[in-house]
């Protein structure tokens, strides 16, 4: 995990330094939209912002799955563990006792 936060970081700060090397170094590029003349690094950062957002979703969706199926799966355990306690409840001389531990 902590390549990947320090690989993301790198990316993070390869994107700032392009960003602010080509507003530095081409003032002039600027690109017509139907807001008047804009810069293009304010388009290209917008763009990267816009991708982290949906690959941001991407990993939420996936981390709501991942909880869903876990609650799933521990709602069940605790269903089990219910049943189990029912029957040894129901049948206590099977269950084996162990000399040198008390229940």
């Amino acid at each position: 995990m902590k390549v990947l936060n320090g690989l993301a970081f790198l990316i993070l700060l390869a994107v700032a330094a392009f960003a602010w090397a080509l507003y530095v170094l081409e003032p002039g590029l600027m690109l017509g939209t139907p807001w008047g003349q804009v810069h293009l690094i304010f388009l290209l950062l917008g763009a990267f912002v816009l991708g982290l957002a949906v690959m941001g979703l991407y990993v939420l969706t996936g981390w709501v799955n991942a909880q869903a199926a876990l609650n799933k799966r521990n709602r069940e355990l605790r269903q089990v563990r219910g049943e189990l306690e029912a029957l040894k409840k129901q049948h206590p001389e099977e269950t084996p006792v162990i000399p040198d531990r008390q229940p």
